[in-house]
């Protein structure tokens, strides 16, 4: 649908107003955990629960409202979203007991999980192509924004009561009215039918695949392959796919996919490492290390806006080589310099940090121009749902390494020590962005072998 220019600013606007409850409600959350467990006298993994039903519910509820986007519109959908995450929130602040505290995060979880898949399918959808860089750069610095705010603000709100946060989250409600008024009314297309049962297998190979690496545990990680497989399987027995296979078809989507997989879980490493160096290493608490880890979020979100405005007008390939860049920069200088001063790490962390702000918008107008407008929202949703499942698997896997995998560093210039093997997983960091590296020229060749043929 052709929008005009003044109407493409609302929709960013509107954008910047909704994304950071999604965030800001993860963060400020983590903050209030101790507090709940001690009120309903509950342990701390049972307590975890809080978070993590919530995640397990958004994973398929970006694919699922990325897929309904394409059949009852965009507005529509946001409107869904955002009454149900507003009665969860209320369920959440009045509820006299833990088990219905979970029911109310679980309507939370489902409302929530539609502003993540929707911030990216709207610009896809709505913005031209040649100022999508400068939306996407926009919201992704309000995300990096909402990210440094969010455990200040849980901070400040759980030292009043933990319930406070959700009467906070509960004034999404003020922007419908913006939403109403300010996105486009699509006419909705024939529907097809969604296929329950696969979504069904979906959760079964999410859940046990968190649940596998969370334990350790050997049969529950071939359980996830069973369901994988049979989803699979179901898939391509369907009349109405889960996923359409044929997304897959485009190199240039696909790589895109593992290069935003690659960026992703790269970036939720180091801010869930570093905390863990500065605690451990330097023995900092909690203030210190917000303190440390602010500055480098503070600049990502100033400069963002550059970074999407850099794409419009370079190029994807000029701003991704540029991320790539900085990241190799940071995570080689981390890798080099953790245990010693703990300021260094803080300057450090704006490289990676600026880089990850840039090369994201990036990889996310990359992978929405190879989609058809009629599959924009299903293609965007299975892109979130990737890079969720990534953000899973990695953050499990990178807090085992640092738990067990005690060998000395093997960057020749770190110190030997407890920071050891943060130089490690650093260094693991930096690889990651040389497998980006390849993808990079990957979709630089098929670019140019294109150019050819014509």
């Amino acid at each position: 649908m052709n929008v005009s220019v003044a109407e493409e600013t609302r929709i960013v606007r509107l954008l910047c107003f909704i994304v950071p409850f999604s965030i800001i409600n993860i963060y400020m959350l983590n903050v209030a955990l101790p507090d709940i467990a001690r009120e309903f006298e509950i342990s701390p993994s049972t307590t975890s629960w809080v978070v993590t039903i919530s995640g397990i519910i958004s994973a398929l509820g970006a694919l699922i409202y990325g897929k309904l986007a394409d059949y009852y519109g965009i507005r529509n959908l946001a409107t869904f979203g955002v009454l149900l995450f507003s009665i969860g929130s209320l369920l959440c602040f009045l509820s006299p007991n833990y088990p219905l505290l979970i029911v109310g995060r679980i309507i939370q979880g489902i409302g929530v999980s539609s502003i993540p898949s929707l911030a990216m399918t709207i610009p896809a959808r709505y913005i031209a192509e040649e100022r999508r860089g400068k939306a996407l750069g926009i919201i992704a610095s309000v995300m990096a924004f909402s990210g440094v705010i969010g455990p200040i603000l849980g901070g400040i709100l759980t030292g009043a009561h933990w319930r406070y946060l959700f009467l906070f989250s509960l004034s999404i409600i003020l922007t419908l009215p913006l939403i109403r008024k300010w996105l486009p009314n699509e006419v909705p297309k024939q529907k097809e039918k969604i296929d329950i049962f696969s979504a069904g297998l979906l959760i079964a190979f999410i859940v046990s695949l968190m649940e596998s690496i969370t334990l350790l545990n050997l049969w529950l990680l071939f359980a996830s392959f069973g369901f994988f497989v049979f989803f699979l399987w179901k898939q391509k027995k369907s009349p109405f796919p889960f996923i359409p296979f044929h997304l897959f078809h485009h190199a240039s989507y696909r790589q895109g996919m593992f290069m935003g997989a690659l960026n992703i879980s790269a970036n939720f490493g180091v801010f869930l490492v570093t905390p863990l160096l500065l605690s451990e290493v330097y023995d900092l608490k909690g203030y210190w290390i917000g303190l440390l880890m602010a500055p480098a979020a503070a600049v990502s979100a100033l400069l963002g806006k550059y970074g999407g405005s850099l794409t419009d007008s370079k190029g994807n390939r000029y701003v991704l080589t540029i991320s790539i860049i900085l990241l190799s920069i940071g995570f080689l200088l981390l890798s080099t310099f953790a245990g010693y001063t703990s300021w260094t790490i803080s300057i450090f962390l704006i490289f990676t940090e600026v880089g990850y702000i840039f090369m994201q918008p990036s990889i996310t107008k990359l992978v929405s121009s190879h989609l058809p407008k009629e599959h924009s929202g299903i293609g965007m949703g299975v892109y979130g749902l990737f890079n969720f499942l990534t953000i899973a698997v990695a953050g499990t896997t990178i807090t085992k390494a640092v738990e067990y995998a005690k060998i000395p560093p093997l960057n020749p210039l770190a110190i030997l020590g407890k920071s050891g093997v943060y130089s490690n997983v650093y260094l693991f960091f930096f690889l990651l962005s040389l497998m980006n590296l390849f993808f990079l020229y990957k979709i630089m060749y098929n670019s140019n072998k294109k150019m050819i043929q014509i």
